[in-house]
């Protein structure tokens, strides 16, 4: 559940942000909406980046088997 969580608030920033700076910079340049629609293709493609990274990062931690976990009991895939 906590991986699902961490996913999908990854890609949902990237394209949240993303969609604030352009709505933000068509503002100050007065562009409606060619900077919205730029920025908002760069965070989703931001938020593919991260979704894929933090997958990568946990199937390496999961690959042998078995996770390693520390004194707390979380891995470190989960401390992020």
């Amino acid at each position: 559940m906590s991986v699902a969580l961490r996913l999908s608030s990854e890609f949902i920033s990237g394209v949240v942000v993303g969609a604030a700076v352009g709505w933000g910079l068509d503002r100050v340049f007065g562009t409606m909406p060619l900077c919205l629609v730029i920025f908002t293709g760069l965070g989703t493609v931001a938020g593919v980046r991260n979704v894929l990274r933090a997958t990568r990062a946990y199937d390496e931690a999961h690959k042998s088997g078995g996770v390693k976990q520390d004194q707390s009991g979380q891995s470190p895939v989960d401390r992020k």
